[in-house]
C-alpha cells in the first residue's frame, strides 16, 4: 500500500491563500481530501468529484511524489496569472494594508471594496485574500529592527521633520553619531547624510518613469520626501504590487549600502560639525517677550539687533532665536567673530561659506579650499556669497560682532543689508554695542521670578540676601548662574553673604576691566554721588570732572548707569570698583566733594558696596578719605527722623507746616535709602520670595 504525505486539512482562509483563483487546484484539493481526510474510496471520491477513478490516482500519485499541495496547483505560471490581476485591486489592498499593518483579511478586503467604490463588488473574498498573502509575502518588510537596513527604513520616514529631533534618537543615529552629541546637530547630520544618500539613487539623464533604473529613486523620493502613499506611486509608475516592492527593495539595499561611507564622511568634518552646534543654551529661561519682539522685528524688518551688557544672555537668545528658525524650515547660517582672524572680512565670510556647506551648498567652501590664502580676493568672495544667499534664503546670525573690523566689515553689512531690503536673506546681529543706523534697545536682565529659577539646587538664601543679589546683578543670568554654582561648591560651608565676591569678581572681569578712562571717572563719581538728584545738572557734572559732554548718554545707553527721575543710578555689581577707583584716586574723589557742595547735597561717598550690603558695614570712606565706620548707621537715623518729622507735618493745619513737609519729604527722598538694597531698573512687583 503506498505511503502518502501527512495530510493536514486547510481552513477556507488557507486555501484561498494557497489556491486563490484556481479552480483546478481548489478540485484536486477536495479530491485529495475526500480520500485522506474523509475515509472515502477513491470510486467514491471519482463520483463526488465527477471525475474518473484515473484522475483520482493521478491526484494521490502527484501529491504523495512531490510531498507537497504545490503538486496540486495548476501548471500555468503564477506569475503570469499574477501580473494579469486587476492592478486596482493590488492599489487599494496595498493601500489599504499601508493604513492598518495588523487589520485582518476580511477587514482588508472590505476596506480595499470602499476604497474601489462602484468596482469593489468584483473584488471576491478570495481574490483578496489571495492578492493579500503575495503582498504580504514580499521580503521587504522582512528587516530585523536592529540591523542597518532596518535602522535606515525606521528613519526615512522621518527625513521631512524639522527640526529632525526624533531622527536625533533614532536607531540609526545611535549607530553613527557619539552619544555626547547634542539631539539638533545629531538629528540634522543623519539627515544630511540620508538625503545624500538618496541623491545617490539618481540615475543620469532626465527623469522617466518607463526607464526601470528610475523606479528606485522615484519610489523612494517620493515616498520619503513627497510623502506619497504607495496607491499613488504605484498608480502614476503604472507598476504592480510586486515590481514597486522590488524597486524599493533596491532602492533601499543601495541606500543601507552607501550610508556609512556617506555618514563617517560627514561626521569627520569639523566644519559641518562645528556650523550645526549652535550654541544653545540647555537651561535657558524666560525671555519669552523679548523672543516675540526679536522675533517680529527680524520677520517686519528683515534685521534685528541684540545688544547689552556682558551676561545679559545674548547669545543665548539669538540660539533660541535660531532654533525656532529651523522649526519653520529656515536656514540658519551662524558665525561667531571671535578675536582674531575670524573677526575679519575674510574670516567672517570664510564662517558663512563653511555654514552653507554644512546646510549642503558649498561652491564657495570649495572655492575658498582651492584658491590659496594670498590670492583670496574678498570682494570676489563677498560677490560669490551674495548669488548663493540669493538663490538659498537664509538667517544670517553674526554673533559678537563687536569684535568684528568695522572698516573691514562695514561692506559686509552693506551688502546683507542689500539682500535684507531684496527680502534675499535676514540678518541677526548680537554684540555688547549699539549700531549706529539701528534703533534697539539693550537686553536687560531677568524679571525677578525667572531669576529665581536661576537659583535651582543651590542653597537657599535669607529673602533680604537674594533681594541684594538680585539688585546687585540686575537680574543677568550669567552672575547669577556663577552665584549659584559657587553655593552649590561650597554646599553647608557656604554663607548668606559669598555671593558677593563672586558678581564682584564677574563684574570686573566682564565689564570694568574694559572701560576706558572716561567712564571708569564716570562712574566712580555717579557712585560718590549715588541718591543725589543731579540728573537735570548733568552738564556742570561733566564739566568739573573734565569729560565728554556726550559721556552721560552714552553709558546710560549701555546700561551701566540709569537716570530715575532726577536721580542717577549706577549698575549695582559695579559699585565695588567704583569705590576701589574713589580710593585710589585723591583728585577724582576732592571733585566729587567739590560737586557735592555745588549741588548743595551732602555726598554719599559712605554707600555701602556689595560686601556691606551683604552683611556687616564695612569701612567706608569719608571726603578726605578717612574710615567711617558709623556713617551709615548716622544717615539712616537722619532719614527717619526727617520721615517721622515729614508725616507728623502732614498732619497739622496750616500753610507753613504743610511746606515744611513737602521741604522734609524732599531731602529725605535725597537721602539713599540704607533699610534694604535699591534695584537699579524699575521692576514690576513680581512678590517672588527667596530661592
Amino acid at each position: 500500500m503506498p505511503t502518502h504525505a501527512t495530510f493536514i486539512p486547510l481552513s477556507e482562509t488557507e486555501l484561498s491563500e494557497q489556491f486563490g483563483d484556481d479552480q483546478e487546484g481548489l478540485r484536486r484539493y477536495r479530491l485529495l481530501q475526500s480520500v485522506l481526510a474523509e475515509g472515502k474510496t477513491q470510486r467514491e471520491a471519482a463520483e463526488l468529484g465527477k471525475v474518473s477513478e484515473r484522475t483520482v490516482r493521478n491526484v494521490l500519485r502527484a501529491y504523495t511524489h512531490s510531498g507537497g499541495l504545490q503538486a496540486l496547483r495548476s501548471r500555468q505560471p503564477t506569475s503570469r496569472k499574477r501580473d494579469r490581476r486587476p492592478a486596482a485591486f493590488e492599489r487599494a489592498l496595498a493601500d489599504a494594508l499601508a493604513d492598518t499593518p495588523g487589520a485582518g483579511g476580511d477587514t482588508l478586503w472590505r476596506r480595499a471594496q470602499e476604497l474601489l467604490g462602484e468596482d469593489g463588488a468584483k473584488l471576491s473574498r478570495r481574490t483578496a485574500y489571495r492578492i493579500l498573502a503575495q503582498i504580504r509575502a514580499d521580503p521587504e518588510d522582512d528587516d530585523a529592527p536592529d540591523s542597518l537596513r532596518g535602522s535606515v527604513k525606521a528613519a526615512l520616514p522621518l527625513l521631512t521633520e524639522d527640526p529632525p529631533l526624533t531622527l536625533a534618537g533614532s536607531a540609526l543615529a545611535q549607530r553613527f553619531l557619539p552619544a555626547e552629541l547634542d539631539p539638533l546637530p545629531r538629528g540634522t547630520l543623519i539627515q544630511q547624510a540620508l538625503r545624500a544618500a538618496l541623491d545617490r539613487l539618481r540615475p543620469a539623464g532626465p527623469i522617466s518613469t518607463i526607464d526601470r533604473s528610475w523606479w528606485p529613486y522615484l519610489i523612494c523620493t517620493g515616498e520619503y520626501e513627497a510623502g506619497q502613499s504607495r496607491a499613488e506611486l504605484q498608480d502614476d509608475l503604472a507598476l504592480s504590487a510586486s515590481t514597486y516592492s522590488r524597486a524599493k527593495r533596491q532602492g533601499l539595499d543601495r541606500i543601507t549600502a552607501v550610508l556609512p561611507q556617506i555618514v563617517e564622511r560627514i561626521v569627520e568634518s569639523p566644519v559641518a560639525l562645528a556650523i550645526q552646534q549652535l550654541p544653545r543654551t540647555p537651561d535657558f529661561i524666560g525671555r519669552r517677550e523679548e523672543q516675540s519682539y526679536y522675533a517680529w522685528r527680524l520677520q517686519s524688518e528683515g534685521i534685528a539687533h541684540i545688544w547689552g551688557l556682558p551676561g545679559s544672555g545674548k547669545t543665548a537668545l539669538a540660539a533660541e532665536l535660531a532654533a525656532d528658525g529651523h522649526r519653520y524650515g529656515q536656514t540658519i547660517l551662524w558665525h561667531s567673530c571671535r578675536p582674531g582672524r575670524d573677526s575679519t572680512l575674510l574670516g567672517i565670510i570664510r564662517g558663512l561659506a563653511s555654514a552653507l556647506a554644512a546646510a549642503g551648498d558649498d561652491v564657495l567652501w570649495r572655492e575658498l579650499r582651492e584658491t590659496p590664502a594670498d590670492e583670496q580676493r574678498a570682494d570676489a568672495l563677498l560677490a560669490t556669497l551674495c548669488e548663493q544667499l540669493k538663490a538659498r534664503p537664509s538667517v544670517v546670525v553674526l554673533d559678537d560682532i563687536h569684535h568684528a573690523d568695522e572698516q573691514q566689515t562695514d561692506v559686509l553689512l552693506d551688502a546683507l543689508a542689500d539682500l535684507v531690503v531684496r527680502r534675499s536673506s535676514r540678518l541677526l546681529l548680537v554684540g555688547r554695542d549699539p549700531i549706529e543706523g539701528v534703533e534697539y534697545p539693550p537686553l536687560h536682565g531677568l524679571i525677578e521670578r525667572e531669576a529665581a529659577r536661576l537659583w535651582a539646587g543651590a542653597p537657599s538664601l535669607p529673602f533680604e540676601q537674594w533681594r541684594a543679589l538680585f539688585a546687585a546683578t540686575g537680574g543677568m543670568p550669567e552672575p547669577i548662574r556663577r552665584a549659584a554654582a559657587g553655593y552649590r561648591r561650597s554646599g553647608d560651608l557656604a554663607r548668606p553673604g559669598d555671593w558677593a565676591a563672586e558678581v564682584n569678581s564677574w563684574a570686573s572681569e566682564t565689564i570694568w576691566s574694559r572701560l576706558g578712562e572716561h567712564e571708569r571717572r564716570l562712574l566712580a563719581a555717579a557712585h560718590a554721588l549715588d541718591g543725589q538728584p543731579w540728573a537735570e545738572q548733568s552738564a556742570r557734572v561733566l564739566k568739573a570732572l573734565d569729560l565728554p559732554a556726550d559721556l552721560l548718554r552714552a553709558v546710560c545707553r549701555r546700561g551701566l548707569l540709569y537716570i530715575e527721575g532726577a536721580r542717577v543710578v549706577l549698575f549695582g555689581a559695579l559699585r565695588a570698583d567704583a569705590a576701589a577707583q574713589l580710593r585710589a584716586e585723591g583728585e577724582l574723589r576732592a571733585r566729587a566733594v567739590g560737586l557735592a557742595a555745588d549741588l548743595g547735597a551732602v555726598p554719599a561717598l559712605a554707600q555701602p558696596d556689595l560686601a556691606s550690603a551683604a552683611g556687616p558695614a564695612g569701612d567706608e570712606i569719608r571726603a578726605d578719605g578717612a574710615p567711617m565706620p558709623s556713617g551709615l548707621e548716622l544717615l539712616a537715623r537722619v532719614r527717619n527722623a526727617l520721615e517721622d518729622s515729614a508725616e507728623y507735618l502732614q498732619e497739622q493745619s496750616g500753610d507753613q507746616a504743610r511746606q515744611l513737609a513737602r521741604e522734609l519729604a524732599a531731602l529725605q527722598a535725597a537721602l539713599p535709602d540704607l533699610t534694604g538694597p535699591r534695584l537699579p531698573f524699575p521692576r514690576p512687583a513680581t512678590g517672588a520670595a527667596a530661592p
